[in-house]
C-alpha cells in the first residue's frame, strides 16, 4: 500500500518529478562523462608510449637498466624463449636491439633511437605498417629503414632519401651506416615521433656488430591488468642472476608519477562536480518539500501518523532516484562508448602543449563497467542523504502552522 501511494504521489505532481528525476540523470551523466574522461586520458598514454611501444612486460639482461648500453644486452638462445613462453599467460616474445646513433642529413644532425625489431611480430604488436603516412613497410631481408614523421621533417628526408647514422656498437665497435628510407610512419606519442628509427632486426645487429644481441625482449600478452603477476612468474622461471624480468611501472617511473598526481587532481575536480551535483540534488529536494509542507500537514491531520507518511516518501524518492539513475546510465552508455571511438580531437596551443608531453592530443573516454558503476553509486548516496530532509520536516513538522501556508 504504501508503494501504490508512493507511485501515485509521483505522478500526481508531473512536472515536480520530472525536475527531480532529471536532476538526477544530470547528475549521473555528467559525473560519469568527467571520470570516463579521465581515465580515458590515462588509459591513452599508457597505451601510446607503454602497450603499443615499450610493452608491458619486458626482459633484460640484470645490468641493463642501470646502464643501458650494448654491452649489457642478451645473447638469445632458443632455451631462453621456450622458458619466456612456457609462463602462463604469455603468448609471445618480441626480440629488440636499441640504441642511440647520430643521425645526418645534408647539413641537419639529430640524436635518434635506432631500434632493431622483427617486423612481422612487431607489426601485431604496434601496428606499425598501419602507421606509416608514405612509402612501405619492410621485411626480414630489407636494408631499409623506416622514421618518424617529425624527424623525417627534421631532417628533410623523404622517402628514397638516405639517412646516415653513426654510434656506437658492441664492445666498443664504431657503428656506421648508410640506409634508404623505405617509409616514413607516424607515431601516436610525439616525443618517440622525433626521433625513432626502425630497422629489420638482421640490419640492426649488423649495424651494431651484435650478430645474436637483443637489448630487450618485450613479452606479449593480452590483459594488462595482468602485468605484474607475469613479470613475477617470469622471474621466478628465469636465471635472475643473468636475466630480469621489468614492468612498465618500473621502466617508466615518471610516467606513473605523472599519471597518479593527475589523477589526484582529476578526483579533486570530481570532488567538487559532486558538490555541485549535491546542491542541487538538495534544492531539488528543499523546493519539493517546502511545496508539499501543506499537503504533509493535511495527511497527519487527517490521521496519517508520521511514521508512516516518512516511509512513503522514502519510497517516492527511492523510486523516483533509481528511475534517474537507470536512465542515466543508459543516456552515459552511448555517450562513452561513441567518444571512446571516436575521441575529441585537440587543436592550436591545447594540443601543442599536450604534445609536450608526449600524449597524443586527443580526449578519449574509457569504457569500463565499474566507472559507470561506482559514479552511479555515489549519486545514489548523494540522493539517499538528500531524501532525509523531507523525512526530518515531517517529523519536525507543525500541523498547524503547514496547514495555514
Amino acid at each position: 500500500m504504501n508503494l501504490r501511494i508512493a507511485w501515485r504521489n509521483i505522478w500526481r505532481n508531473k512536472k515536480r518529478s520530472f525536475i527531480t528525476i532529471s536532476s538526477v540523470i544530470l547528475a549521473v551523466v555528467l559525473s560519469t562523462f568527467t571520470r570516463s574522461f579521465q581515465e580515458g586520458s590515462y588509459e591513452l598514454m599508457i597505451e601510446n608510449a607503454i602497450g603499443k611501444f615499450s610493452g608491458y612486460v619486458q626482459v633484460h639482461q640484470k645490468d641493463y637498466w642501470e646502464d643501458k648500453t650494448l654491452d649489457n644486452g642478451i645473447d638469445v638462445s632458443d632455451s631462453l624463449i621456450k622458458q619466456i613462453l612456457a609462463t602462463p599467460g604469455v603468448e609471445g616474445v618480441n626480440i629488440r636491439i636499441e640504441s642511440f646513433s647520430l643521425a645526418s642529413n645534408k647539413n641537419n644532425t639529430k640524436g635518434t633511437l635506432v631500434m632493431g625489431i622483427e617486423p612481422a611480430k612487431e607489426d601485431s604488436l604496434i601496428d606499425l605498417s598501419r602507421k606509416i603516412i608514405k612509402g612501405k613497410y619492410f621485411n626480414d631481408k630489407d636494408k631499409g629503414i623506416l622514421i618518424g614523421s617529425k624527424l623525417a621533417q627534421y631532417l628533410e628526408l623523404d622517402v628514397n632519401d638516405s639517412l646516415v647514422l653513426m654510434g656506437q656498437g658492441h664492445w666498443g665497435n664504431t657503428a656506421v651506416g648508410i640506409f634508404p628510407v623505405k617509409g616514413i610512419v607516424k607515431m601516436p606519442a610525439p616525443n618517440i615521433d622525433r626521433q625513432i628509427v626502425f630497422m629489420p632486426l638482421k640490419t640492426a645487429r649488423a649495424y651494431f656488430s651484435f650478430p645474436d644481441g637483443a637489448t630487450s625482449l618485450v613479452v606479449k600478452f593480452k590483459d594488462a591488468d595482468l602485468t605484474q603477476q607475469i613479470c613475477k612468474s617470469l622471474n621466478a622461471r628465469l636465471d635472475t642472476s643473468m636475466y630480469k624480468a621489468m614492468t612498465w611501472q618500473k621502466m617508466s617511473p615518471e610516467m606513473l608519477q605523472q599519471i597518479q598526481s593527475d589523477r589526484i587532481s582529476g578526483i579533486m575536480m570530481l570532488g567538487i562536480l559532486y558538490m555541485i551535483i549535491a546542491f542541487g540534488i538538495f534544492g531539488t529536494v528543499l523546493m519539493m518539500t517546502e511545496e508539499r509542507r501543506r499537503e504533509f500537514a493535511m495527511m497527519v491531520a487527517v490521521g496519517m501518523q508520521k511514521s508512516k507518511l516518512s516511509i512513503v516518501t522514502l519510497y517516492e524518492a527511492f523510486i523516483m532516484n533509481s528511475l534517474g539513475i537507470i536512465i542515466g546510465i543508459a543516456l552515459s552508455i552511448p555517450l562513452v562508448v561513441y567518444y571512446h571511438y571516436y575521441p575529441i580531437e585537440m587543436s592550436g596551443e591545447m594540443a601543442k602543449s599536450i604534445e609536450k608531453f608526449g600524449i597524443e592530443p586527443v580526449l578519449p573516454t574509457m569504457i569500463s563497467f565499474k566507472i559507470i558503476f561506482n559514479q552511479a553509486l555515489t549519486v545514489l548516496i548523494i540522493t539517499i542523504v538528500a531524501a532525509a530532509y523531507p523525512v526530518w520536516s515531517i517529523f519536525k513538522l507543525n500541523v498547524i502552522k503547514g496547514l495555514r501556508r
